[in-house]
């Protein structure tokens, strides 16, 4: 049975990540690049409420692409549906015999619609307990015993874990860890299948059969190497793709940028000047400089100014903290200085 991996396809990597040259400073441009995805989430939202009050047809074509292209992230993968755990009681409830209590543990059919809820929480529960069994190197008998100790991998949750791991593990170069993981993976999808092809059964009865079969059934264990061996040209695939995915999206972002303002007066630089004013006051090309995080940008942005304005700019960017000439205390061979004519210079 082939295996969807669409909705894994719109998961957005995290902006806040501390990737910046070191002579900027990571906080502020954090801030800057944070507020401007929240900017572009609200603008969203106000046309999803547009679309709803419409209620044509071309609004609901239009509501359904925009859902389907939603960026996930770590701020929106999951939520909290059931905020109150309190059951409501009554002496006539408390009078009543209880039900027998079903103790089977039972795999879920996968639904993208509500796989994210409760996604987070299960990696914060389970994360040692993931990584333990995709460390086990193709040893079926262990690999059986772990699964029925930690029923817990019985889970779209955990699979869609390995899933996006592999891809990541890939997309770093670690081909060896990724095929192990792969493995592992493979193995806990075909024990869920099984286990929703037995509907009204325990899950944890699909696992010794599938074990077993693995361990004596020569064709069973090569269509198995096969699958895998598919699957990982699928992984590596996925993960050419995603970097290629990655690099375009960060050439678009930088020439379409949009910088949201920090809130003035939350910040003083070392200087005594708001950042947030002083990046407002910015020629667009320092701006643009900035946001591309790169120090050959900022200093042809600089060249483009007469001598007078960019060392006025750059001592006002120093001064506010937007710019730090020693690197982050490592040194000044790698700050901005003024030259004798009055030009600033990067070094």
């Amino acid at each position: 049975m082939p295996l969807s991996y669409s909705k894994w396809d719109n998961i957005e990597l995290s902006d806040d990540e501390d990737n910046f040259h070191p002579n900027i400073d990571n906080n502020l441009m954090i801030r800057l690049q944070r507020e401007k995805r929240q900017q572009r989430e609200k603008e969203e939202a106000e046309k999803r409420e547009k679309l709803v009050s419409d209620g044509s047809e071309e609004a609901k074509e239009e509501l359904s692409r925009m859902e389907a292209q939603k960026k996930l992230h770590v701020g929106n993968i999951c939520h909290d549906k059931f905020s109150s755990k309190h059951e409501k009681g009554s002496s006539s409830a408390s009078a009543a015999p209880k039900a027998p209590k079903d103790d089977k543990v039972k795999v879920k059919a996968t639904d993208e619609h509500t796989f994210t809820e409760g996604y987070e929480a299960f990696l914060e529960a389970n994360r040692e307990i993931l990584l333990e069994y995709a460390a086990i190197d193709e040893d079926e008998e262990k690999s059986e015993q772990f699964v029925l100790k930690h029923t817990q991998l019985l889970s779209e949750h955990a699979t869609g874990f390995y899933l996006l791991e592999c891809i990541k593990l890939q997309a770093d170069g670690k081909t060896r860890e990724m095929r192990k993981m792969a493995r592992q993976y493979l193995l806990l999808t075909y024990v869920c299948d099984l286990a929703k092809s037995m509907p009204g059964r325990d899950a944890r009865d699909a696992i010794r059969p599938l074990f077993k079969k693995m361990l004596t059934n020569v064709q069973a264990a090569q269509a198995f190497e096969e699958h895998l061996d598919k699957y990982i040209a699928h992984v590596k695939t996925r993960a050419e793709v995603r970097k290629k995915e990655t690099a375009e999206a960060a050439e678009a972002a930088d020439e379409d940028a949009e910088y949201v303002p920090l809130q003035k007066g939350e910040h003083v630089g070392p200087g005594g000047l708001d950042p947030a004013e002083v990046f407002e006051s910015l020629p667009k090309v320092l701006q643009e400089a900035f946001g591309e995080r790169s120090v050959d940008a900022l200093r042809a942005a600089l060249e483009s100014l007469s001598p007078e304005d960019a060392a006025l700019h750059m001592q006002r960017c120093i001064d506010s903290g937007l710019w730090d000439p020693k690197g982050g205390g490592g040194g000044s061979s790698d700050g901005a200085s003024s030259s004798a004519d009055g030009s600033a210079e990067i070094d």
